[in-house]
């Protein structure tokens, strides 16, 4: 095999690994929860969260397909954090909020989960239909999870739960609810591969240039 060709084999198979690496952070290959996980998750999540419930928990987590959710978010702060624990969080609700969120992106992004956007309300509700109390809100986002695994997996987490105190202190109401993707503008694999692609074609042009040039 003469030189160029070796290179090329190389680039277009490093491509390719790189490629394959970013699919399994993204969750390309992930799998449904089995039986086993989803007993231990539930058991753990209601130990650390009695009230909730845990029928509907446990349906959401038997329906999991191992697609991403990603989670749709309001949130209302408080004039000033409340004291959570014992814990005085200081007179800024956003900085509360913050100390939660540099955790949770922090831990999402090491499982192939990211905020897909995040915003601040700049007026009141301009259409408010069926609910009550809808009116303010402060922020507003979406995150996508990997899975429902790495979605249980972070709220059963023992540093989530000691973080959870800030997001507890930081907000008067919200709602936050899962969806599947139907329709988006963008893809963040389809943007990868196409950059991996057209870096992987740069340096295909320099082989060839180097080649000739031999």
């Amino acid at each position: 095999m003469k030189k160029h060709q070796l290179n090329s084999l190389l680039l277009w198979g490093a491509t390719g690994a790189l490629f394959v690496a970013f699919l399994t952070w993204h969750g390309a290959f992930e799998s449904p929860l089995t039986d086993a996980e989803i007993d231990r998750l539930v058991a753990r999540y209601m130990e650390l969260n009695p009230d909730e419930d845990e029928a509907g928990l446990r349906q959401f987590l038997e329906e999991d397909d191992g697609n991403p959710v990603v989670m749709v978010n309001a949130i209302q702060l408080h004039d000033r954090p409340v004291t959570v624990n014992g814990r005085d969080f200081g007179d800024s609700s956003a900085a509360a909020l913050n100390e939660y969120s540099r955790f949770v992106f922090g831990y999402l992004l090491r499982r192939g989960s990211y905020p897909l956007w995040t915003g601040n309300a700049v007026f009141d509700s301009l259409e408010v239909w069926g609910i009550d109390n809808a009116e303010l809100w402060s922020t507003a986002g979406l995150v996508r999870y990997r899975s429902r695994r790495v979605m249980l997996e972070m709220a059963t987490d023992p540093d989530f739960v000691r973080f959870h105190d800030a997001k507890v202190a930081a907000i008067q109401k919200t709602f936050a609810y899962p969806t599947r993707t139907g329709l988006a503008a963008s893809s963040l694999s389809l943007t990868v591969g196409l950059i991996l692609i057209v870096l992987a074609l740069g340096g295909q042009l320099l082989i060839t240039r180097q080649t000739r040039a031999q």
